[in-house]
């Protein structure tokens, strides 16, 4: 018998869950299956294509495919899915019915939807089936050229900085405080940022003395340390899907597994998903999470879910550590409330940083570790010593001079114009069927294409245009979002919107293509 790819993947499904083919065991090469049921190999790729963006399988590079624990995802009738809301049953997103997620109004092709639906295929790219490092790397390659719209940039313009008075701030700490550069610092910070940290803070609810903080070199090592604290090498985290990928590398790097549970688009991490893997995966030791707008969807949780999440952490004794690096970048006046605010029992590992929202080329974050903060102010100390502190001595001097509440109302404001123009973009430029999410903050807009339409494909072929975005393969490790991608729009908007137009342009080519 002749197998389409699908016909193929629903055998194989079939043979998996009558356990013929067992969760880690490693199945036929592409060339052995294609031999086997006489196929093409393009054709078998698809069929491992479909089979890891449904969760079944698992490529690992130069070793091949293996069957994933699909029993932790898909129960006998979907039914996680089902009170999840957010997978029907052949696993694809479905986004919420609400003001937060929104499906654009383009005319249909004139061809109709049976023309639309024919075309409904994964493209066949090899790359997509390898590892999350081969995956970056090849984003790295494709996006290290000098390019005219850069838009997977994880900044704002730099003149949407206050670049000038840091600046003065730096020559003012070099003349005041010169002795720093012929010393070690020592500590856990410069005492007066973490003074002003603390001071400011209180600003938005968050009551944490000087002594709860730890300055560390950006986020990401605030991240590292406090997944070093938490868990030991094989141990599980529970990670939001889609998740940024600097997570999901540095969950790789420590030997650690990640475990992803969907994010929706109004209330951010599901927490029935969340409540269901800590039931059925004993070895998940925290999980992290963006509370307030998410990398790379924007979206936000509601103090409801918030308190909500907090409570199913505490109830399976595990850490959350949240990552509240966006939470300045509010499109509305007021800043979101933190998870760690209504935290009474220091389960919750609370993570800043300055990068996002006022210097990226500082690198500062903070860290406040609750229970574990003494393990990680130790790991700190091996692990990297400290942090510069000239740049320290400058951050302070901005926050205690009030430069910080009117920086960021200005940063605010552009990104709140730029949203609104750029959604109204996507659905003028973009194939019709393409879906945006449109974010409560931050600087991403995270769009869901036609089927027809690879973004990794897509992108090689903006390259050439001298445009590039984040694709969404790297959000995650499972495969399910070969159609998706992430804009940064905090750019001006004359260069955005041109942006906009010439990839809507090159999306159609391609689905015209397919």
């Amino acid at each position: 018998m002749q197998y389409s790819y699908l016909e193929l993947a629903q055998l194989l499904i079939s043979q998996i869950q009558s356990e013929q083919y067992r969760v880690g065991e490693r199945l036929p090469s592409v060339r052995t299956l294609a031999k086997m049921y006489q196929l093409s190999p393009s054709t078998a790729v698809r069929c491992y294509r479909h089979l890891e963006n449904q969760g079944f399988i698992n490529a690992q590079s130069k070793s091949g495919m293996y069957v994933a624990d699909w029993k932790l995802l898909y129960s006998q009738n979907y039914s996680l899915q089902a009170k999840a809301g957010l997978y029907s049953s052949s696993g694809a997103i479905q986004l919420p019915r609400n003001k937060a997620a929104m499906v654009l109004t383009q005319q249909p092709s004139p061809k109709g939807d049976a023309h639309h639906n024919k075309h409904r295929i994964a493209p066949p790219v090899y790359e997509e089936l390898m590892s999350l490092q081969h995956r970056m790397s090849q984003l790295y390659e494709l996006t290290e050229q000098p390019l005219k719209w850069q838009l997977h940039l994880a900044s704002a313009d730099p003149n949407w900085y206050a670049c000038k008075k840091l600046a003065q701030l730096l020559k003012q700490a070099l003349v005041v405080h010169p002795h720093l550069l012929g010393q070690y610092p020592n500590g856990s910070g410069w005492p007066e940022l973490k003074q002003a940290l603390s001071q400011w803070m209180r600003s938005f609810g968050l009551d944490l003395s000087e002594n709860e903080l730890l300055i560390t070199n950006g986020s990401t090592e605030a991240t590292s340390l406090a997944l070093q604290a938490v868990a030991q090498p094989g141990d599980c985290i529970a990670v939001e899907s889609p998740v940024y990928f600097g997570v999901l590398q540095t969950i790789e790097k420590l030997g650690l597994k990640a475990i992803e549970i969907p994010c929706n688009a109004g209330t951010g991490l599901s927490l029935e998903a969340l409540k269901y893997a800590l039931e059925h995966q004993g070895s998940i030791k925290a999980v992290v999470a963006m509370s307030s707008f998410q990398n790379p969807t924007g979206s936000c949780m509601p103090d409801s879910h918030k308190k909500k999440l907090l409570k199913l952490i505490g109830k399976h004794q595990i850490m959350l550590i949240e990552d509240d690096v966006f939470g300045d970048l509010s499109h509305q006046v007021e800043r979101p409330t933190p998870i760690k605010v209504w935290d009474k029992h220091e389960r919750v590992i609370y993570i800043g940083s300055c990068s996002k929202s006022l210097a990226p080329g500082f690198r500062i974050g903070w860290i406040a570790g609750g229970r574990y903060h003494a393990a990680i102010k130790s790991l700190k100390l091996s692990y990297s010593l400290v942090s510069p502190l000239l740049e320290q001595v400058a951050l302070a001097e901005f926050i205690k001079g009030g430069d910080m509440a009117l920086h960021l109302r200005q940063l605010r404001q552009r990104l709140a114009s730029n949203v609104g123009l750029a959604v109204k973009a996507v659905a003028q430029y973009f194939p019709y069927g393409t879906k945006v999410i449109s974010p409560a903050g931050g600087w991403w807009l995270w769009l869901e294409l036609p089927l027809s339409i690879s973004s990794l494909s897509l992108l090689k072929l903006a390259i050439a245009n001298s445009i590039s975005f984040t694709p969404g393969m790297v959000f995650t490790n499972t495969g399910k979002f070969n159609h998706h991608l992430r804009i940064n729009y905090a750019r001006p908007w004359v260069e955005i919107e041109m942006a906009l137009q010439k990839l809507g342009q090159l999306a159609h080519q391609q689905s015209t293509n397919h």
